[in-house]
C-alpha cells in the first residue's frame, strides 16, 4: 500500500468517526415528560425546575412552599407554573396564589428572572413584545399569568 492509498484511507476513517459523533448528539424536542438537557448542562424536569421554583418562592417569604401544576421549557428558558402558599396553611384553608416562575439556564442551575426585564415593555400585550427576552412560545405562560 503506497502513502497516498494510506492517507485517503486515514482521511476516510476521521470522516466516519466525525459522522458517528455528530448523529450521536442530536437533539429532540424538551418537555417535561421527557427529560432533555437544555443550556448545556440544565435539565429540564420537574425536579430541577421544581427545586428552583422553591427557592424563588422562599425568597419571597421564607414560610412559603411552591406546588408546581405545569413546566414549559425552551430554548433555555424554562416557566413553572403553580401556587406559592404559606407551607403552615392548615390542609382545609386557603393553599395560596397562582403563580409563575421565569428560569433561565445558565450552566447547570436555573437562574431565576425578572418579569419585568424578561417580558418586554408592554406586560399588557397579548403576544411577546419586540424586546422580550423571554422565548415567544413561553411569553403567555411566563408573563401574562401570575
Amino acid at each position: 500500500m503506497n502513502s497516498a492509498t494510506r492517507i485517503g484511507c486515514t482521511l476516510g476513517a476521521v470522516a466516519m468517526t466525525a459522522l458517528s459523533l455528530a448523529a450521536c448528539s442530536s437533539s429532540s424536542p424538551t418537555t417535561a415528560a421527557s427529560p432533555s438537557l437544555v443550556g448545556g448542562m440544565t435539565e429540564c424536569t420537574d425536579a430541577a425546575v421544581g427545586a428552583a421554583a422553591t427557592q424563588a418562592a422562599q425568597a419571597l417569604g421564607p414560610e412559603n412552599t411552591f406546588t408546581m401544576e405545569s413546566l414549559q421549557c425552551s430554548e433555555g428558558w424554562a416557566v413553572a407554573s403553580g401556587i406559592v402558599g404559606s407551607s403552615t396553611a392548615p390542609a382545609d384553608g386557603p393553599q395560596g396564589a397562582p403563580t409563575s416562575f421565569i428560569f433561565q439556564a445558565e450552566g447547570q442551575f436555573w437562574v431565576p428572572q425578572d418579569k419585568t426585564k424578561v417580558c418586554g415593555s408592554d406586560p399588557s400585550s397579548p403576544t411577546a413584545p419586540a424586546d422580550a427576552t423571554v422565548p415567544a412560545d413561553l411569553y403567555t405562560a411566563g408573563c401574562l399569568s401570575g
